[in-house]
């Protein structure tokens, strides 16, 4: 099962208020490899979709999706992570196996057209607006997850291949802890997380931090810094870009390129394109309430206008119906 936080669970709900009956499959307990393409071929046996939609396979074997194709199932891989200029070793079976295949790296796409024929498009996950609701603040909040800079999610991120992506992540939060009350809110899926970060001052609130929680931390706190696993690739970005202003934080991050064809700088959100730019930035925008509050407003405006999930779900199921034969 999928947690309520997972694209999958979002995707669930989105379906079932289209009234598309869809069952889920989540892997990534299972013990081995070879237990969970046993599992995914049982599931497609017993539940004969017409369509399978994966969000990553990264425990998947080419040979188990030949076997589902061959069952006539349409095959679709939306694939919403990047860690490399490059397209990953282990992916590139799998693209050349599914009929469609979605990324949200729009700088890859020439790469992957490089692979093979398989069909490609830009499809970026959005914000699941049901699980960040508008919600006023409370003072009360403030004690809790309120602070001058809050960082979501893992400070060394394990699943990186290069932990040069981890390493700068932990510096830049590093730098900003001496500062500025900083808290890094959600479980590090490292044990030593806490003694790479050093003896003292570790800033981590280690309890998951999802859907309604994420909209109190975006209102309690006055800075939410945005930190990509990739800075180069055009038009990928963390996915908490989304959720982040949706939630109503006023949000800092790394620049992409052409990020600014989709949102204004010190509009909607602000980007930095160095460390240094970063300091600068918070140093400024801490002293300016209101500023933040109006960014933060429109920011939030725009992303549950435009960039909501159930509007790319909209798009990938109108793709999914244009190559489905």
């Amino acid at each position: 099962m999928f947690h309520d936080w997972d694209f999958g669970s979002y995707l669930q709900g989105l379906f079932s208020c289209k009234g598309i009956e869809c069952k889920t499959f989540a892997y990534q307990t299972m013990q081995t490899e070879e237990e969970a393409n046993k599992q995914m071929l049982r599931v497609v046996a017993d539940y004969r979709p017409d369509i399978c939609l994966g969000l990553k396979m990264d425990r998947i074997w080419p040979s188990t999706l030949n076997k589902i194709k061959r069952k006539n199932i349409f095959l679709s891989l939306w694939y919403c992570d990047c860690f490399s200029e490059e397209v990953l070793d282990w992916v590139k079976p799998l693209f050349k196996e599914v009929d469609l295949f979605l990324t949200s790296a729009k700088g890859l796409m020439p790469k992957y057209k490089l692979i093979g024929d398989t069909p490609t498009y830009w499809v970026f996950e959005g914000a699941y607006l049901p699980a960040f609701p508008r919600i006023k603040l409370l003072q009360s909040w403030k004690k809790t997850y309120g602070s001058q800079i809050a960082f979501i999610g893992n400070i060394f991120q394990p699943p990186v291949p290069d932990r040069a992506i981890a390493m700068r992540r932990y510096q830049l939060l590093k730098k900003i802890s001496k500062k500025y009350q900083l808290k890094v809110w959600g479980l590090q899926g490292d044990p030593f997380a806490r003694k790479k970060w050093g003896l003292s001052g570790y800033p981590v609130i280690e309890w998951p931090a999802y859907n309604e929680e994420v909209v109190k931390i975006c209102q309690a706190s006055d800075i939410i810094l945005g930190i990509n696993t990739i800075n180069t690739v055009e038009l990928y970005f963390s996915n908490r870009t989304f959720l982040t202003l949706a939630a109503g934080g006023f949000h800092i991050t790394s620049y992409v390129p052409w990020l600014e064809s989709m949102f204004t700088n010190h509009k909607h959100l602000v980007w930095y394109n160095s460390d240094e730019e970063c300091m600068d930035i918070v140093a400024y925008y801490l002293k300016r309430p209101r500023m933040r509050k109006k960014v933060s407003q429109e920011g939030q405006r725009l992303v549950r206008k435009k960039y909501s999930m159930k509007r790319q779900l909209n798009k990938a199921l109108g793709l999914i119906e244009k190559h489905y034969g």
